[in-house]
């Protein structure tokens, strides 16, 4: 049987002490509660939010919390989706199918709805949130299987 190359089960409890709160505040942050703006070096700044210098090799005011949790997001996310079961077989290898298919469908068809229907700003907006959506799904769809099994 050719395995999955994943991560050993104990990550999976760290990803999830990661993910669920990350997630949550980041939803929160969205809001603009924690308005916190630093300084940071980047590759390239195209001024397109700020406003501010263009080129490459400049530094950019970021807003620390929505990059910060998103960054969390996507570790915690990995660490839970990509982590071993304590008894990984056959059929939880046919559920993580089963969950990357079901993600990439639910996702490409919001995205789908989406550019049919929402223009502006608010597209660019939530395509921006419509990154996280294929990993959160399959790491809640997976571990919906895997209770209802």
């Amino acid at each position: 049987m050719n395995t999955l190359p994943l991560l050993p089960n104990r990550f999976k409890r760290i990803g999830w002490f990661i993910f669920i709160p990350s997630l949550i505040l980041g939803l929160i942050s969205l809001l603009g509660l924690f308005d916190f703006q630093i300084s940071l070096p980047v590759i390239y700044n195209s001024g397109f939010f700020n406003h501010g210098e263009t080129g490459f090799m400049r530094t950019t005011e970021v807003d620390l919390f929505p990059n910060l949790f998103g960054i969390l997001i996507i570790i915690g996310g990995m660490l839970v989706g990509f982590s071993k079961e304590k008894i990984e077989d056959e059929y939880i290898s046919s559920l993580r199918l089963k969950s990357v298919f079901w993600s990439l469908i639910v996702a490409y068809t919001i995205v789908l709805v989406l550019f049919l229907t929402v223009f502006g700003m608010l597209f660019f907006t939530l395509m921006i949130l419509i990154m996280f959506l294929p990993l959160v799904l399959y790491v809640f769809r997976f571990n919906y299987l895997l209770m209802k099994k």
